[in-house]
């Protein structure tokens, strides 16, 4: 394992310090270690009972560490840090002279990362105060991930364990995807990134070279066991923490053909659970806020408490969206164990301009190229806007549960459409997105899209449907076109 052992020189030998009744060496330098809050108060030792102790720090999380090994170097004295991040050693059972004080911590250890050591002079009789703490983040990634100190590049950390016994995972699959734009001579278009690495021994992985400034979505996997899709972002300081938790993939479960989302009983997933508070931006509770899991059809509201609980979830890190009239929706990440208890603190704190009662004259026209002429020709069924917003959808994908000849299955990790006289045949639905074919193998167009970003749908069940524009090797097997906003603008109904 690759370690930082020349991080040691990063703190300079204290000087023994006589004729003083406590020693004193604070937290180290800015340099290595950021300004914090106020550490919690220290308990100072009792007459006649000298102590070396302190607080041990951590960085990277930007808060004190409990658990955390403190040892002397050169000798078998060590102890451990308590729920403040405060250790305490005997003064008196020390060797007298310079001693040299380090530290270990599982989460860095895993990643290889080795905290410096710390030098101070001990005198029996007389007590000291020693601060220790990991490297900065600026320096970490300055070592660790050279080709992420460029403008806008850092690294992404973390340790995978597993959901039901919190032993590391090694040889999971950690994986990062993004979008960027690529200016061409005549167009702009998105280009899908992604980037990979395998779970150390220890349950740790890096990734280096994580853009900044663009939405990420990450996943850990390893055979059976996988964590969620979740969406992270970089923050300033170019490091970026991130566990997971691996749970037991679901196993396949069918929704009722035919059912809107609110008339089908959400089928639990797994044994884990959540249970939290909504408030907004002032601490209020927001009754009747929405909350589901992303990727399952599992939700429940918030009670005039702000209170909320769900059961029947898969383990694992998961995502979670929040949702309440007049605040914008809201993501969270996670943690989600069927061996302790699981609680979220959501907070929505954007708020929405909710528009007034406004009369609408004629029926919207969708200014898609042949969406009207289709849908006179009787065949298929055809979803504008105002009828997508009817539904209320969570997902993409409940749109489909009420369109006639489509069933809506949950394949482990993502909920597929499909034609209800091919579920069960291996027979796939093709997809077109803005008039081009799609690839929705994965199943994973809820990921992808959300139904806000929809304009209109078509749904054609079988190849005599399809206009022949759009027929392929599949159309018997049903085919889908989404088109999205980007696709079309809408014609201003009039008003009065």
């Amino acid at each position: 394992m690759r370690r930082l052992a020349f991080l040691f020189l990063l703190f300079p030998a204290a000087v023994p310090l006589q004729g003083q009744v406590i020693h004193r060496l604070g937290r180290p330098s800015a340099d290595t270690t950021p300004v914090r809050p106020a550490a919690p108060p220290r308990t100072l030792p009792a007459e006649g009972h000298p102590t070396l102790t302190g607080f041990v720090y951590d960085s990277l999380q930007d808060v004190p560490v409990r658990g955390a090994t403190v040892v002397i170097a050169g000798t078998t004295h060590q102890t451990h840090t308590d729920s403040t991040g405060q250790y305490r050693f005997d003064v008196d059972s020390l060797p007298e002279g310079v001693a040299t004080v380090g530290f270990f911590l599982p989460s860095m250890d895993s990643l290889g990362i080795t905290p410096p050591v710390r030098q101070i002079g001990i005198h029996h009789g007389e007590s000291g105060v020693l601060d220790l703490g990991v490297p900065s983040m600026r320096t970490v990634l300055r070592v660790v991930c050279r080709d992420s100190t460029s403008e806008g590049r850092g690294m992404m950390m973390g340790v995978v364990s597993d959901a039901q016994t919190d032993a590391p995972v090694a040889g999971a699959l950690v994986v990062v995807m993004w979008t960027e734009m690529n200016i061409g001579s005549t167009s702009l278009s998105k280009l899908p990134k992604a980037t990979h690495t395998t779970v150390n021994a220890n349950g740790g992985y890096r990734l280096c070279g994580i853009p900044g400034g663009v939405q990420l979505r990450a996943q850990a996997r390893l055979g059976t066991k996988q964590s969620g899709w979740i969406d992270i972002t970089m923050p300033p300081g170019g490091v970026l923490q991130r566990n997971f938790l691996l749970g037991e993939k679901p196993k396949v479960v069918a929704a009722t053909p035919g059912l809107a989302p609110d008339e089908e009983a959400p089928k639990p997933l797994g044994s884990a659970a959540l249970s939290g508070t909504v408030v907004g931006a002032d601490g209020k509770p927001l009754e009747g806020a929405q909350v589901y899991l992303v990727g399952t059809a599992i939700g429940a509201r918030a009670d005039y408490r702000g209170a909320f609980r769900l059961t029947g979830l898969p383990a694992g890190t998961q995502t979670v969206e929040v949702r309440q009239i007049s605040y914008a929706p809201k993501r969270f990440a996670v943690d989600l164990s069927p061996a302790r208890a699981s609680k979220l603190a959501a907070v929505l704190d954007t708020r929405t301009t909710v528009l007034g009662e406004v009369k609408v004259e004629g029926k919207a026209h969708v200014d898609i190229p042949g969406f009207e002429d289709r849908a006179k020709r009787g065949f298929g069924t055809f979803l504008t806007r105002d009828d997508i917003e009817k539904q209320q959808p969570i997902l993409l994908t409940d749109v489909f549960r009420s369109v006639p000849g489509m069933t809506v299955n949950f394949d482990g990790t993502n909920y597929a459409v499909s034609s209800s006289r091919s579920v069960g045949s291996g027979c796939n639905v093709q997809w077109f997105l803005d008039g081009s074919p799609f690839d929705n193998s994965g199943n994973d167009l809820d990921q992808m899209l959300r139904p806000d970003d929809i304009e209109a749908i078509e749904v054609y069940k079988s190849a005599s449907e399809v206009p022949v524009q759009y027929q392929g090797s599949n159309a018997a097997c049903g085919t889908i076109l989404v088109w999205t906003k980007r696709s079309a603008g809408r014609s201003k109904p009039k008003t009065q």
